[in-house]
C-alpha cells in the first residue's frame, strides 16, 4: 500500500496505467475541478505500490468528454473467468533473457514523440455517500504521445469501451458514467518526466544495477519482491525503455525471487503468449510476451487465492495489451484553455 501523497501524485490522467490492480480505476477518477461527482477508488488488497518514475505533470484537463446520466443496469456474468494459471518448466531467466535478446530501438530524436496505443481493463470500487461498496472492471483504449526529450506538450486520448461485471458483483450505475472519446493535452509545464525517453536512457543498463534501482524504488508497506516486481511493470507500461535499459531490466526481473512462468496466457486483445509473473495480495500479476518474438504483448491480473484476494479463483481482474509503440513527429494539438501547470 502507498502512503497518500505517492497515490495522489500518481492519478494523474495522463500516466500509464501501472497498477495491475484497482489503483489504475482511480488515478484518472480523483475529484478534479470540473464539478463531477466522486470517483472509484481501489481496494487496498489489491494495490501495486511503486511507480514513482511514472508521476504525472500537473494541469492536465479533460476537453472532449461525452458524459450521460447513469442509468440502472441489471446484473452481469462477467466474462473474466479463466483457468487458474498452471507453471511452466519454462524457467523466468529462460523467458526474460529471450526477451533480453529480443530488444530493439525505435531510437527517436529528441524532438520525435513516442506514441503508444493500449488497451485495458482494471477493477475499480465506488463508495456512495452512505458508505454503500460496489465493484466493477472498467476498460478502455487509449493512444498516448509522450515528448521524446519532455520538452514538448504531449497528448491522451481515452476511448471508454463498455464495463464488465466484477466476479459476484452486478455493475453500479456509476460504472456507465464516463463514454464516447476524451482528449486531453499533456503539458510540459517546464520539467522533464521521468518516463521521457532522454530521462530513461540514463538508468542502468547493467542487470545487477538495474535490480539495485528497482529494489531501492518506494514499495510503500509491501515486500521488497513485490515492490521491484510492480517497478518492471511501471518500467513497461506506456512508456519506451531503450534497449540497453530494456534488456537489463529483463535480465534483473528473472531474478526476483517468486517469479515463475506460465504459457497460453491471453492478453486484453485476444493474443495468447507467455506470461512471466509472481503472486501478491493472492493475484497472480503477469507481463505477457509473444511466444515467438518476445515482444511485450500486455499484461493480466489472475485470482490464484480467493480468500486473500476476496474474489473467486480464475476471476481476471485486471488485463491490458500494448497494441503498437511508434514514433511521431508530431502528437495531437489539444485546445484546452483550461490546462496549464501548477
Amino acid at each position: 500500500m502507498t502512503d497518500e501523497i505517492d497515490l495522489v501524485a500518481r492519478e494523474r490522467p495522463d500516466v500509464a496505467p501501472y497498477s495491475l490492480a484497482a489503483k489504475a480505476a482511480v488515478r484518472r477518477r480523483l475529484a478534479d475541478p470540473s464539478g463531477r461527482p466522486a470517483r472509484p477508488r481501489p481496494r487496498p488488497y489489491l494495490l501495486l505500490a511503486g511507480g514513482t518514475a511514472l508521476l504525472a505533470a500537473a494541469g492536465v484537463v479533460a476537453v472532449t468528454t461525452v458524459l450521460t446520466e447513469p442509468e440502472a443496469r441489471p446484473a452481469k456474468v462477467s466474462p473474466g473467468v479463466v483457468t487458474l494459471p498452471k507453471v511452466s518448466a519454462m524457467s523466468a531467466e529462460e523467458v526474460l533473457g529471450r526477451a533480453a535478446r529480443a530488444v530493439t530501438d525505435l531510437s527517436p530524436r529528441d524532438d520525435q514523440f513516442v506514441k503508444v496505443s493500449s488497451q485495458t481493463m482494471y477493477e475499480a470500487d465506488v463508495v456512495d455517500e452512505g458508505e454503500k461498496e460496489s465493484r466493477y472492471l472498467y476498460r478502455t483504449k487509449r493512444t498516448i504521445w509522450l515528448s521524446a526529450d519532455g520538452t514538448r506538450d504531449g497528448a491522451l486520448k481515452i476511448e471508454y469501451l463498455e464495463p464488465h461485471a466484477y466476479p459476484g458483483w452486478p455493475i453500479p450505475p456509476e460504472a456507465y458514467k464516463e463514454k464516447g472519446t476524451e482528449w486531453m493535452r499533456l503539458p510540459a509545464c517546464n520539467s522533464v518526466r521521468d518516463t521521457a525517453y532522454t530521462n530513461l536512457k540514463k538508468l542502468p543498463d547493467d542487470p545487477e544495477k538495474m535490480r539495485a534501482y528497482l529494489y531501492d524504488r518506494p514499495h510503500g508497506d509491501n515486500p521488497p519482491d513485490t515492490g521491484a516486481w510492480t517497478a518492471v511493470g511501471d518500467l513497461l507500461r506506456e512508456t519506451y525503455v531503450p534497449a540497453p535499459q530494456r534488456a537489463a531490466l529483463f535480465k534483473a526481473a528473472a531474478t526476483i525471487p517468486g517469479v515463475t512462468v506460465t504459457e497460453n496466457t491471453e492478453d486484453a486483445a485476444g493474443r495468447t503468449g507467455i506470461g512471466v509473473g509472481r503472486v501478491s495480495g493472492g493475484v497472480r500479476e503477469e507481463i505477457i510476451f509473444d511466444p515467438s518474438t518476445y515482444e511485450l504483448l500486455g499484461e493480466r491480473g489472475v485470482v490464484v487465492d480467493e480468500k486473500e484476494a476476496k474474489a473467486p479463483n480464475g476471476s481476471l481482474v485486471a488485463s491490458t495489451a500494448q497494441l503498437e509503440v511508434t514514433v511521431d513527429d508530431t502528437a495531437p494539438e489539444v485546445n484546452d484553455p483550461r490546462s496549464g501547470c501548477l
